[in-house]
């Protein structure tokens, strides 16, 4: 029996669900896989979200004779994380992330090729309600300011926003109920962006679908697969479009439905997870 350990420091973060919790529930389905986190003794040690101290953690367990796999989320080589993903590049036998533009990152910076896992979706389905002007964005507070950005854009529009902690005036402090209920409560999901997140993984995206909301969004290269679906280009544009054409959304959110069922379920992604695990 082989056993995989995640060490992920972090629990609060939406990163702990989607790249831990998740992946292991489903790995321990597959190949005989015994699985933990942050405890049990592990063949295969996985480092999500590395913390300084996991470097040294790394070549321990390295050096007792497992294999270190480093899965690289973010790209902190360009921020003063950069000297954690790069001992962790250095230490690893494989590295994973969430995009092919991660990976592409990755590639530059380290010279090592990325194994690209993307994130599975964490909501169920709900019946499509985008046929109305109730706007929503939500989010982690660190990206508060891309909305900040597309302030002037909304006019009169109807908003609601989920984020936090900290809590902002006026807006609905971030819990896994409170979130549900935000898209209950809402029509349309907004999803600006700002330049350096190309990296970012489509998941907010594919849980407002999953909701049966619709998602207005920026360009983006997670987003672009769900263009003949979703409005993907000029934000405000993609607001007016909405308005123009609110009869088609219900039926779009549908379609997207039907395309993310499989395609960002836990089982799929975590098939993927193990079937990974078993090459190394």
């Amino acid at each position: 029996m082989t056993g995989v350990v995640w060490i992920h420091r972090y629990p609060g973060l939406a990163t702990y669900r989607y790249r831990v919790d998740m992946p292991a529930q489903e790995v321990a389905k597959h190949n005989g896989f015994k699985v933990g986190i942050n405890d049990g003794d592990g063949d295969i040690i996985v480092f999500s979200k590395p913390a300084p101290e996991d470097i040294e953690l790394a070549k321990k367990f390295k050096a007792e004779g497992a294999k270190i796999v480093a899965d690289l989320q973010d790209n902190h080589f360009v921020t003063n994380k950069e000297a954690i993903y790069r001992g962790m590049a250095e230490v690893a036998d494989s590295l994973i992330c969430a995009t092919d533009v991660m990976r592409q990152i990755i590639g530059q910076e380290t010279g090592k090729d990325a194994v690209v896992i993307g994130d599975p979706y964490e909501l169920e389905e709900v019946a499509p309600h985008a046929n109305g002007d109730d706007l929503l964005w939500f989010g982690q507070y660190v990206n508060f300011k891309d909305l900040v950005e597309v302030m002037p854009q909304m006019g009169s529009r109807k908003l609601r926003v989920c984020t936090g902690p900290p809590h902002v005036p006026g807006t609905i402090m971030w819990s896994m109920d409170n979130w549900k209920r935000a898209f209950e409560l809402s029509n349309i999901a907004l999803f600006p962006v700002r330049e350096g997140s190309e990296y970012k993984s489509s998941n907010r995206l594919v849980n407002a679908i999953r909701q049966g909301v619709f998602g207005v969004c920026m360009q983006h290269p997670a987003y672009y697969e769900f263009r003949d679906l979703m409005w993907v280009g000029h934000f405000h544009t993609g607001l007016r479009w909405t308005e123009a054409f609110c009869d088609e959304l219900n039926d779009r959110v549908k379609e997207a439905q039907d395309y993310v069922r499989e395609r960002f379920s836990p089982q799929t992604i975590g098939k993927q997870w193990a079937n990974y695990l078993t090459s190394l």
